[in-house]
């Protein structure tokens, strides 16, 4: 009887020791800016968070992301303004597919862009297919250009960070 009592309590004291880790994890993770959070939710929309660090790479603060799996425990490493840098899912969730630089790089989704810029980009464009969106830094302002489908065509719009158009849809 004292071994059943002692397992039960070994086993109970293992559980909640989990549980603080998980919650400190999720704590840790509701800190990460909203743009971090919202790339990692991408990714993994139902994993549970089991550590987070934040780092420097290339120069650039990045934020790990380890996720606690069956049998795997994928790691996903986002920028600071929410770009995907590198993860070890079986397949990127949306369209992400290097990461956004001051240079202009391109292959971020919708989602991923301010709140504000998606507003309006939404407003101008309410029913077109994006084919590519890339990020320009232009005297100091960050601005997003967007290429949609339409054959032959291409149109762009551009909209800068806050979500003031810059530049109207152009045939």
């Amino acid at each position: 009887m004292n071994k059943n009592v002692i397992t039960v309590l070994v086993a109970s004291g293992l559980l909640v020791g989990c549980q603080q880790s998980v919650q400190t994890a999720s704590e840790k993770f509701n800190e990460l800016p909203p743009a971090v959070q919202r790339t990692v939710r991408a990714q993994a929309p139902n994993a549970e968070i089991a550590e987070v660090t934040q780092t420097t790479q290339n120069g650039a603060q990045v934020y790990e992301v380890q996720l606690r799996g069956e049998g795997q425990n994928p790691k996903i490493v986002v920028a600071a303004d929410g770009t995907l840098v590198s993860t070890d899912m079986p397949k990127t969730a949306g369209t992400l597919k290097k990461m956004l630089t001051p240079t202009g790089a391109v292959g971020t989704p919708l989602s991923a862009l301010p709140e504000t810029a998606q507003k309006t980009i939404q407003a101008h464009a309410p029913n077109s297919q994006i084919t590519g969106i890339s990020r320009h830094n232009v005297n100091g302002r960050v601005i997003y250009e967007v290429e949609f489908a339409d054959k032959g065509k291409n149109p762009t719009i551009q909209v800068a960070e806050d979500g003031t158009l810059v530049q109207d849809l152009q045939k």
